[in-house]
């Protein structure tokens, strides 16, 4: 009986141990200084929202993040290429940094909705829209259906 009580607490403390590691963030993201981004990334944000300014800025192993003071959330790779770019819930992105031809489809076949999160693909780009609805477009913003997951 002393054996199992003495061995409890070991099994505990492991255990512990164990969850802290998988709940622990291995992303490796940093808080960085705005001076400390890309000039990619600064440009893209003055270029395509002027209006807003870079509140958080965060690098990790795979790029930068950033919020915008409207709560924007833009993901970039290490070279500075957006990869990502999500506006808060029920407001748009704008336009002009993916193919003019997703513009096109969605205004034509799409009643009335602006896009929410754009994400680029190494096969294209994929969309959702404010109304909730996923699309898929080639990488000349071609369509090619909806995103059923």
């Amino acid at each position: 009986m002393k054996k199992i009580f003495g061995f409890l607490p070991l099994l505990l403390i492991s255990v512990m141990c164990i969850a802290v590691t998988a709940c622990s963030d291995d992303d490796d993201a940093a808080v960085i200084g705005k001076n400390e981004l890309p000039a990619a990334v600064t440009s893209f944000v003055s270029t395509y929202f002027p209006s807003q300014e870079i509140n958080v800025s965060q690098k990790d192993n795979d790029g930068y993040e950033v919020m915008l003071s409207d709560g924007t959330m833009i993901d970039f790779n290490l070279s500075g290429e957006w990869v990502d770019v999500d506006a808060p819930v029920g407001k748009t992105i704008p336009s002009g940094f993916y193919p003019a031809a997703i513009d096109s489809y969605i205004a034509a076949n799409v009643n009335g909705t602006g896009i929410n999160e754009i994400s680029k693909e190494p096969v294209g780009y994929d969309v959702e829209l404010v109304s909730g609805v996923e699309l898929i477009f080639d990488t000349d913003g071609g369509f090619i259906g909806y995103d059923r997951d």
